[in-house]
């Protein structure tokens, strides 16, 4: 992949190659002048992409070095506009040429008014100039350094479960917990966790959250960061606290003091458990505070933050306490070191005990810096010369004591940062863009890269080398996972506050992006890659340098408020437009020159202000991804129909598109679809899209054209379709022939019952995630399910379980690793594992209703918990609808006696959850319903 696309360190150059190779090409009749200087600048440029690739892989550069290599990157950036503009042109408004020959007279025209002739001397000359230069600094005296690229680990899941759980967090954990829960007095309490970055301290409290936090009527969790909206942190407490009110807040447009007012009023009486982590100033700490009531329910709050004054500003009552969080000891720091290169705590060869001991002192007990070394060490050979040179090459120790500025810790990320192919620091660097905890879709991420031309193959797939550069980033801990078991379609990720404060670091360097966040922002003379955050633009001179550098701006994301962006005119170079700032304020106009940005291939609206496309959004003839769902456009204009490159299409629920349009965009592959003008016309075209791999159909169907959309959907099934969601009356139809066969589905999400399981679905060989409600679950239902070989992730919801308890045997779910068992039948708890029962199970979520288990004393701990082997998280959510508070207790009590009998009990994250506890009723009112059942004659 070296010199394919766009990187960091190479600019565009791998890019302006291929771009010069197809101007040589046969389909391009040009003067011969002309050609003579594009094969001059292809044959300079390919000699010294060589020296340029080098120069980016090395660690240490001299002054004179980095100042070419950065002339170059800059060089190759604007060789690639000028190119552009070039093809445009040639291609009367295509920005991927039509190859249209043209004669030498009309040539001459062309390059006199665009002076495209002038341009491309200019670049000549600066090609001859920075190789004169490289002659004269003696460059090529720098070796190539290899690169290698490998698959996702599958051991990762089990590394972050070791720092999180065995290695000394369950003792911290229950040391905070006691804080929280022993003190006798019911007043309000704070416990503060404060340590330097990253010790663990957001992984400390989450757990102790995930751990209690069901016990409390209402719980919530936010992250401050460094430059909060503190308006938007109040919203996301109340979106979790109380749903209405905070859509009412949403269409109301709330301002700060009315926030603090509803939530305290929400609150007041009420026993609530809070979580305000990485907290940077006393005053940030104090508004919030004032939101949260002083009351005698036994309410809580944790605190988290890296700066003693503010943990101690937040306990100024005697009741609450401070945590230091103190890094991991010699024991501890070796059990994750080995667990993550060895698989085993403690299985060290002893040619490497003294190095790897050597090392560990210098991480000096910090979670992060073990995970980051071990991981870079796990991809090496176990040689001890190999990690001598990388315990040299480490700094001299973190110091927690003197309160260090991170120099060190950065030393050591860097090690990994630099031991990454030039792609993947390239596709690293991009998430500089992103503000501090950010949670970013995995899809999104991916293709953007793919718009910015950082993922380029010679064969295969972009997405899928999209997808391979994604785990490989995984893999070496530069970027985590979000855990969020429960999420079937979407997977989001993050990367590490310190991780980022690293990136952004290097992409300033690099002029690789620029983020206005409100923190000392230095404007580069040309913006190649834009991120707008919160408060980004107060600062003086932004907007001048945004427009200064309009012509070269290659990505806009725009997270924060709008307030002075004007609107967005000849942006000729963006490659990416996300829009998911401010959701109200930004405007039609805002976009309304959007046409004029040709080589734009991805963009994303996420503004209830933007209520229409502009007719020119045909004009793009680039675009790859158009994500329109969290807008307010409710329809699409009739040139959407030209984008015959449009990958992905995703609108709104309130959407209607014109089933016209899909007869000329072919290369779909993915589209989110509610509503359509003529349902009858998009099933036949919809027959026709043979590249389709994801479809999302919301929205009811009228049972007249489900036949044809269930038709439509076999057909399509024989090509490439992996993924599918749609309702249930359609799976109905889809799955009632047992013959069905849709070979390549690997996702399936049917939204409303089912009357039972389908047999057709038993043909669903290589299904891995399926998430289906039926009215009746029975053994047949059961068999089918347990007869897909592939089966990864079951979601299933049942509402009727009258043919009694059904038995999960040892010849089926050979692969499942999460079931999320939702049941809402009146009389029984529905399932029981027997011996050597889905032997890949780590996650177990159930949901049921708390009365009825217990009015039929269907005791939970005969379900067979202990013949989970590898289960290692268990989610519990009891609903407590119309059931006594000693009844809610009794399923509990369930739980826990048959958590008692499990294996691996000790380790085993247990997490209990009620929902519906307003609606608990008194004894007294069961004992009145009990009676009028007797004498009515009635069951339950």
């Amino acid at each position: 992949m070296v010199g394919l696309g766009v990187g960091v360190g190479t600019g565009a150059l791998g890019s302006v190659i291929g771009k010069l190779a197809t101007l040589l090409g046969d389909e391009y009749t040009m003067l011969k002048r002309v050609r003579k200087d594009i094969a001059f600048l292809k044959r300079e440029l390919r000699r010294m992409q060589i020296l340029v690739d080098t120069l980016a892989d090395m660690e240490e550069l001299d002054e004179l070095a980095k100042d070419w290599k950065g002339s170059m990157r800059d060089l190759s950036y604007d060789m690639e506009e000028c190119i552009d503009r070039f093809m445009l042109h040639l291609g009367n408004g295509d920005a991927r040429p039509r190859f249209v020959k043209r004669t030498a007279r009309g040539l001459k025209a062309l390059f006199a008014r665009h002076g495209i002739g002038t341009q491309i001397k200019e670049i000549k000359a600066r090609v001859e100039e920075e190789n004169l230069r490289r002659q004269r600094l003696n460059l090529d005296k720098y070796i190539v350094s290899p690169t290698r690229t490998v698959a996702i680990d599958p051991r990762l899941a089990a590394f972050h479960g070791v720092a999180k759980g065995l290695v000394a967090i369950d003792g911290r954990r229950d040391q905070v917990i006691s804080w929280l829960l022993t003190e006798e007095s019911e007043e309000l309490k704070v416990v503060a966790i404060v340590g330097g970055g990253g010790l663990g301290k957001t992984t400390l409290a989450m757990e102790t959250y995930r751990k209690i936090g069901g016990n409390y009527q209402y719980r919530a969790s936010v992250s401050v960061l460094r430059t909060p909206d503190l308006e938007k942190l109040l919203k996301d407490v109340l979106s979790q606290i109380d749903e209405a009110a905070f859509s009412k807040c949403q269409s109301e447009r709330w301002e700060k003091d009315q926030l603090i007012r509803q939530i305290q009023r929400i609150l007041t009486g009420k026993r609530y458990f809070l979580v305000i982590d990485d907290i940077w100033k006393e005053h940030h700490w104090e508004i919030l505070r004032a939101a949260f009531p002083e009351n005698n329910n036994g309410s809580r709050i944790i605190a988290t933050t890296r700066i003693t004054k503010v943990a101690k500003s937040c306990c100024s009552n005697s009741g609450d306490q401070l945590y230091q969080m103190p890094p991991l000891n010699d024991v501890d720091s070796r059990r994750l070191f080995f667990k993550i290169i060895f698989h085993s705590e403690n299985s060290c060869p002893i040619q490497l005990q003294d190095v790897s001991a050597r090392i560990l002192k210098k991480c000096g007990g910090l979670p992060l810096a073990i995970i980051t070394i071990a991981s870079l060490l796990s991809h090496k050979h176990q040689n001890p010369n190999e990690w001598e040179r990388l315990h040299d090459s480490i700094g001299a120790g973190l110091s927690y004591e003197s309160g260090g500025d991170g120099r060190d810790m950065r030393h050591i990320l860097l090690l990994s940062y630099w031991d990454l192919p030039q792609h993947l620091k390239t596709c690293l660097l991009y998430l500089s863009i992103y503000p501090e905890d950010e949670e970013i879709l995995c899809e999104e991420l991916k293709w953007k890269w793919i718009a910015e031309g950082f993922i380029a193959t010679k064969r295969g797939n972009l997405y899928q080398e999209a997808d391979s550069c994604f785990n490989e980033l995984v893999n070496r801990s530069m970027v985590q996972i979000v855990d969020d078991v429960d999420s079937f379609e979407e997977k989001y990720c993050q990367v590490h506050d310190m991780v980022l404060d690293l990136i952004i670091s290097l992409s300033n360097e690099e002029n690789f992006a620029t983020v206005l966040n409100g923190v000392s922002n230095c404007l580069p003379s040309k913006i190649r890659r834009l991120s707008i955050q919160s408060s980004g633009l107060e600062q003086k001179g932004a907007i001048q340098a945004i427009t200064r550098s309009k012509l070269h701006v290659r990505s806009l994301n725009v997270f924060g408020e709008r307030k002075q962006i004007p609107p967005l005119v000849d942006f000729q170079s963006l490659r990416v437009l996300d829009i998911c700032g401010d959701y109200w304020s930004w405007e039609n106009k805002h976009i309304r020159n959007i046409g004029s940005f040709y080589q734009l291939r991805y963009l994303r609206i996420k503004s209830g202000g933007m209520t229409e496309l502009p007719e020119d959004i045909g004009k793009l003839q680039n675009l790859e991804t158009l994500d329109l769902r969290d807008s307010g456009i409710r329809e699409l204009p009739s040139t959407t129909a030209r984008l015959q490159n449009l990958v992905r299409l995703f609108v709104c629920k309130y959407c209607v598109l014109s089933a016209n349009m899909f007869g000329s965009m072919r290369a779909l592959e993915e589209v989110y679809i509610c509503k359509v003008d003529n349902p009858e016309k998009f099933l036949e075209e919809l027959g026709h899209l043979t590249k389709l791999r994801k479809i999302t159909m919301n929205g009811s169907w009228t049972e007249c054209y489900r036949e044809k959309l269930s038709s439509s959907l076999k057909g399509l099934g024989n090509d490439n379709i992996q993924y599918l969601y749609t309702g249930g009356e359609t799976g109905d139809y889809l799955f009632r022939d047992p013959c069905c066969t849709i070979p390549h589905l690997q996702n399936l999400k049917l939204a409303f019952c089912m009357k039972r399981v389908p047999k057709g679905m038993a043909s669903l060989t290589n299904i891995l995630q399926l998430d289906i409600a039926v009215t009746l679950f029975d053994e047949e239902g059961l068999h089918i399910l347990m007869g897909m070989p592939s089966l990864a992730n079951l979601q299933l919801e049942v509402w009727d379980q009258s043919a009694g308890v059904l038995t999960v045997g040892s010849n089926g779910f050979k692969l499942l690793e999460l079931f999320h068992y939702t049941i809402r039948a009146p009389k029984t708890a529905g399932i029981k594992f027997a011996t050597d029962a889905m032997p890949a199970l780590r996650w177990l979520y159930l949901c049921w209703r708390a009365y009825p288990v217990a009015f039929w004393n269907s005791d939970v701990a005969d379900m067979g918990f202990e013949h989970l082997s590898s289960l290692a998280d268990l989610r519990v959510e009891i609903d407590c609808y119309h059931a006594t508070l000693e009844e809610v207790e009794t399923v509990q009590g369930f739980v826990e006696k048959a958590i008692a009998l499990h294996p691996n009990r000790h380790n085993l994250q247990l997490r209990l959850r009620r929902v519906c506890e307003d609606f608990i009723i008194a004894n007294e009112e069961r004992e009145k319903e009990e009676e009028r059942r007797r004498r009515a004659g009635d069951g339950l």
